[in-house]
């Protein structure tokens, strides 16, 4: 077997905590277990993470760059004509982005809803950023009149919490609603669906047939 490289190993040794912390929580995972799951040397985590809360901050981190990654490139490098379009873009990319990181969308909820210093870093820094991804453009479609006199913060709880649902719980839409989150006609059914509801939220009446074929398609 060829060796691993350092960034093979510690890719390896993430991978396990993701799978161990998302099955068993962070308070029932142990180094031991995560370097036996993932092959290595417990001393390995401690050179790469420090500790395990370091690896679970690791894991945190990693998710939300990679998530303001792909909203960055909705907002600057795709086409969009209308801040609607750009938020039905956005909205998209976010719920692809939590459903191909489930467990990572799952485990971060559930220490989020632990009080911690943890938990109140990554709420501080990244919920925060988060929220003013999409409450800028709301905002700026206000003051344009692209969109109606609106709530901000009442449409983005809306909105967050209707597309963080089916990723952060599961298991209720597997054993209660029969349905599976990770399949694509689910994604798109959600999608379609978050981009109708917006679509009543914050357009006009007398604009929102413009609007009408994008959120057929988005």
């Amino acid at each position: 077997m060829p060796k691993r490289t350092p960034k093979q190993t510690k890719n390896k040794i993430v991978e396990a905590a993701i799978k161990l912390f998302d099955s068993q929580g962070f308070d029932g995972t142990t180094v031991r277990q995560i370097a036996a799951e993932a092959n290595v040397n417990v001393a390995l985590i401690s050179y790469y993470f420090t500790n395990k809360k370091g690896l679970l901050e690791h894991v945190m981190v990693a998710y939300y760059e990679g998530l303001f990654y792909r909203l960055d490139d909705c907002r600057y490098n795709s086409h969009w004509t209308t801040l609607y379009e750009l938020l039905t873009n956005m909205l998209e990319a976010f719920i692809r982005f939590q459903c191909e990181s489930y467990q990572v969308t799952r485990l971060i909820q559930r220490e989020l809803s632990v009080e911690s210093m943890l938990g109140r870093e990554i709420m501080s820094t990244y919920i925060a950023r988060l929220k003013h991804y999409f409450a800028s453009i709301l905002e700026e479609g206000v003051t344009s009149g692209e969109f109606v006199q609106l709530s901000v913060e009442s449409i983005s709880i809306h909105l967050f919490s209707i597309m963080s649902y089916p990723y952060t719980h599961p298991q209720i839409l597997r054993e209660v609603f029969y349905v599976e989150p990770l399949d694509e006609q689910f994604v798109e059914r959600m999608i379609d669906y978050t981009c109708a509801i917006l679509l009543r939220l914050i357009v006009p009446g007398d604009k929102a047939g413009a609007f009408s074929m994008k959120s057929d398609t988005c």
